[in-house]
């Protein structure tokens, strides 16, 4: 009798279905860092061994399990249902896309997107593609807008890709918001639309509330000892675990390393910060109240008020930019559920540095004191919500400026043409 010595073709593929069905539910609920393959194994039914035989490595697994997820996922989120007007059609589409982004598989797979640019970059970016890919079904429409002269010439897939992303209010609910109900979710879609079409004029006097200030202290050593650091080696330790952090992630981020660094025992790290919670926490803490330090609308400009507008958002998209403001907003999705107190003091705390230049701006203009979602909204178009995230190589100046002047047009006047709206 022949002993067989490897599964039949239908055998491994059931169990590669098996595995990656596990590793989809797991990687997307958990994120990477806190993804065990042992935890893989658990859900999958499967020996641990079994699983290596298949995928040499857990990130072999992540690339093969978002890839599998990726198939099924959001490409029907953007069919556009034309309706009786632009709003109409406009803010099904953003429902539509709202509730489809909300949903488990493909926010997990948003997020998936941005831990991979750490780890498998060509995944990364083949995601960002995919996600470009699904604003063209209303690219088309804005199209068809533009030849009947209801909206202004203009790109039309970089508006659609504008508006998806105040649609869904940018990087706000990867950074420690929970998602919004419907009701929510409605009233963001609304002011989308309305600013989209016709300008900051038309949500001007809407959500008049205005919301307190986060509170922004700066960052405080938990479980201190009586024996301190001196201050330029206590800068250099913390220099030292921002780097590290950023680099590896929390959960991959070595006290050994650090230490060594530094030229201080791991001991002498635990007795300033306790534990490496308390370490990653100082180092998000640091980055928030420095970055509230940092205001934004200092630059010279033009006599121009709405050069002036331009110019801010320009300076916001170069702040942006920084390649550790990057990293810094990848760990923090990364690690949102960690620690969502911070993440989201993070986002506000970002948004109301940036509204304080904007309300300036808006006065020199004539208008209305802006309220924190209109905020928000020039937040999102002023750094291109997430679209940088993955981003292996940041804008050009030229193309900066660009997406400057596009961020304060859109804004300020919408697309609308005085055709759009009487037709």
């Amino acid at each position: 009798m022949v002993e067989i010595t490897s599964p039949p073709i239908s055998a491994e593929r059931d169990n590669r279905t098996q595995i990656l069905n596990a590793a989809g539910e797991v990687f997307l609920t958990e994120g990477f860092e806190r993804t065990s393959v042992d935890r893989i194994a658990a859900v999958a039914h499967m020996s641990k061994q079994s699983i290596y035989e298949l995928y040499p490595s857990k990130l072999a697994l992540f690339e093969a399990a978002v890839r599998n997820k990726l198939n099924g996922a959001w490409l029907n989120l953007s069919t556009i249902d034309g309706g009786a007007s632009a709003e109409d059609t406009l803010a099904r589409y953003a429902l539509r896309l709202f509730e489809g982004f909300a949903e488990p598989v493909n926010f997990g797979l948003f997020r998936a997107n941005i831990a991979a640019a750490n780890h498998v970059p060509d995944l990364a970016a083949e995601l960002h593609e995919k996600r470009l890919a699904a604003s063209q079904p209303l690219a088309d429409y804005l199209e068809t807008l533009i030849d009947k002269a209801m909206i202004v010439p203009c790109d039309p897939h970089a508006m659609a890709i504008r508006f998806g992303g105040i649609a869904v209010e940018g990087a706000r609910y990867f950074l420690g918001t929970p998602l919004p109900g419907k009701a929510a979710q409605k009233r963001v879609v609304a002011h989308a639309v309305h600013l989209f079409l016709d300008g900051y004029r038309s949500i001007a006097d809407v959500d008049r509330v205005k919301a307190a200030p986060p509170l922004i202290e700066p960052p405080v050593r938990e479980g201190v000892t009586a024996l301190r650091l001196p201050a330029e080696k206590l800068l250099a330790l913390v220099d030292a675990a921002t780097s590290e952090f950023l680099e590896y992630g929390y959960r991959r981020a070595s006290i050994d390393r650090i230490a060594a660094a530094v030229r201080v025992s791991k001991a002498t790290i635990y007795r300033q910060f306790g534990n490496k919670e308390n370490l990653l926490r100082y180092i998000v803490q640091r980055d928030i109240f420095e970055a509230s330090r940092r205001p934004l609308g200092q630059r010279p400009t033009s006599t121009d008020p709405e050069t002036g507008l331009i110019d801010l958002a320009r300076e916001a998209l170069d702040r942006h930019l920084e390649p550790d403001n990057i990293r810094m907003h990848r760990l923090l999705v990364v690690e949102a559920d960690f620690i969502p107190d911070l993440a989201q003091l993070f986002y506000e705390g970002r948004v109301r540095r940036l509204g304080e230049a904007l309300e300036n701006q808006l006065n020199t203009l004539g208008l209305p004191r802006p309220s924190h979602s209109a905020t928000r909204i020039f937040y999102t178009l002023a750094t291109f919500a997430v679209r940088f995230f993955t981003a292996t190589t940041p804008p050009v100046a030229e193309d900066r400026e660009i997406y400057a002047r596009e961020c304060a047009s859109l804004f300020l006047h919408g697309l609308r043409t005085d055709n759009g709206r009487y037709l």
